[in-house]
This record gives C-alpha cells, sequence and structure tokens, in this order.
C-alpha cells in the first residue's frame, strides 16, 4: 500500500481575508475555486503542497479558540532554508510574529483563524 499527502483543508471565519494572507505572506496560489455541494471550496498550493480553504455553511455553529489546546487544526508547519531572513521577508509582508525558538531554530507566527504557522530551518 502506498499513501501520500494530499491537502488539509482549513474552515475560515473570513475566506477572503484567508486566501489573501496565504497569497501575500506565503506567495501562495489559488488553483481554483470549485462548489462541492452547496460549500465554496478554494485549492491553493503553499510550498508545492495543497491546502484547502473553504467558509463554514450558514447552519453551522463554529466555536470561537480561547487559545487554549482545542479540536481541529493547530498548526502549519514549513521548512526554510534560512529562518532570519525568511522572518524577515514575512514580517515586512505584514506577518505577526508570536514567538521564536532560537536555539532550534524555529519560528511561530499568528496565521488566519488561529492556526499556528511554524517555520523551521533545514
Amino acid at each position: 500500500m502506498t499513501i501520500t499527502f494530499d491537502h488539509v483543508h482549513l474552515r475560515c471565519e473570513d475566506l477572503d481575508g484567508a486566501i489573501s494572507y496565504y497569497e501575500n505572506i506565503f506567495d501562495g496560489k489559488v488553483l481554483e475555486t470549485v462548489d462541492v455541494g452547496r460549500l465554496e471550496v478554494v485549492r491553493m498550493e503553499i510550498g508545492g503542497e495543497r491546502i484547502f480553504l473553504s467558509s463554514k455553511l450558514a447552519h453551522m455553529d463554529v466555536e470561537d479558540t480561547s487559545g487554549n489546546p482545542r479540536w481541529g487544526l493547530f498548526q502549519l508547519a514549513f521548512t526554510v532554508e534560512n529562518l532570519d531572513a525568511t522572518v524577515a521577508e514575512l514580517q515586512a509582508k505584514g506577518a505577526e510574529l508570536d514567538y521564536r525558538l532560537p536555539e532550534i531554530k524555529r519560528a511561530f507566527f499568528k496565521g488566519p483563524d488561529n492556526v499556528q504557522i511554524e517555520l523551521i530551518e533545514i
């Protein structure tokens, strides 16, 4: 059996804002927008991987996040070659740095919908 990664699907409070964030901050590319039942799904590519974004359906309740551990997507992680340069570039684009762990070459940004974005220097 062979298993390969296909995508991560993020439910967004502000779909247009999330699309803009991933386009502007991480050079994400919208591949297509499809209607899946009654749900508009935006398929994007970031760093060679696919993420799907969608809004909630009108009848759905979405639980507010408190910052505490929760069910649902917690983090997206990307590898980079030069952490310092990438952090500076993302901050210049408007990304909000949450904190850094320089001893293990990690940086954490605040993403849309309370998703933490981790950068790992390889």
